[in-house]
């Protein structure tokens, strides 16, 4: 811990580090003063911790824990980079947009007034939109920031977030993403702790709290209860009818040949690299998908113009 002290490059991480070592020092267990630190240790560390030092095995025990910490973030970092370039082309498309609809075609539409020429649907309908932009955009921007709001309140109340969450599952393409996510953060997170000798039913309790659906985390109560009754963790699982079949039937043979910690650990592999090919051909598709519809909304302006002016050079031929 006094080593660890020379890492850190912030002060804040500093400080905390002397905490922890103060208590150490002071012959406080290395868990308690990690719990102590109001919330900047996750309950799955500290518990990896506490379990390392009651086994005496704390030099594996961390292992795993950066093991676990490195592909979790591995995954999230993945997905962000993927995730850049589609973003910067969606976001200056927006952008090229907003100069069009806000700046360029409303220049047309006093010509077109003054020239006297029957505008076309097409044409009454952009301009619509290139003056509501341009007259009404702080009250799009307040919606925009109200609606953000809204959706934070809702996130924030259980029973709303529960429901939300429950759409979310239902999605097609996007409820099996998080199905999948999820199942690979509770079975990495359940596999690392019983190899470290921590108990199904406090490793339950831990995975639980990991977990960002809340319909799934309820289903993993359901099945905690389930297991304390007597019942096996697949079969628990089963029940709710939420989780991935193949890795509940993995889950059941890693029961049966008790090898239960090892066998979660190939879950969250198998369902880490099925995540991450999933997000891969999404992020592919995106890219032309987008690049399509900006096409189609560009040309569907350009003729807006562009058929006004055709009329008037027929009217004046």
């Amino acid at each position: 811990l006094q080593i660890l002290l020379d890492l850190p490059e912030s002060e804040k991480a500093k400080r905390l580090l002397e905490r922890v070592r103060d208590q150490v020092r002071g012959g406080t267990p290395l868990s308690d003063a990690l719990e102590a630190e109001h919330g900047s240790f996750s309950k799955l560390y500290v518990n990896m911790v506490r379990a390392g030092e009651a086994g005496g095995s704390m030099d594996e025990t961390l292992a795993r824990l950066a093991d676990y910490l490195e592909r979790s973030a591995n995954l999230k970092g993945s997905v962000i980079n993927a995730m850049i370039y589609p973003a910067f082309l969606v976001g200056m498309v927006m952008v090229s947009l907003m100069v069009l609809l806000v700046y360029v075609v409303p220049q047309f539409a006093p010509m077109f007034t003054d020239m006297g020429v029957e505008m076309p649907l097409i044409t009454k309908i952009v301009l619509a939109v290139g003056e509501t932009l341009q007259s009404f955009w702080w009250l799009i921007i307040a919606l925009i920031v109200f609606g953000i709001g809204w959706f934070r309140r809702q996130m924030a109340d259980p029973p709303a977030r529960l429901k939300i969450d429950a759409r979310f599952l239902k999605t097609r393409v996007v409820g099996d993403v998080i199905r999948k996510v999820e199942t690979a953060r509770l079975a990495r997170t359940l596999g690392t702790l019983l190899k470290n000798g921590v108990p199904l039913l406090s490793g339950l309790t831990v995975a639980r709290n990991v977990m960002n659906n809340t319909v799934l985390a309820e289903a993993l109560e359901h099945a905690t209860d389930e297991v304390k009754s007597g019942g096996g963790l697949g079969y628990s699982l089963a029940q709710s009818k939420s989780f991935p079949k193949l890795a509940i039937q993995m889950i059941s043979v890693g029961e049966e040949s008790g090898e239960l910690a090892s066998m979660l650990m190939k879950v969250a592999d198998t369902f880490d690299i099925e995540v991450k090919n999933t997000l891969d051909r999404l992020l592919a598709a995106l890219v032309p998908a987008t690049t399509i519809v900006m096409t189609i909304v560009v040309a569907t302006i350009m003729l807006a113009i562009v058929l006004p002016i055709m009329n008037i050079a027929g009217a004046v031929h």
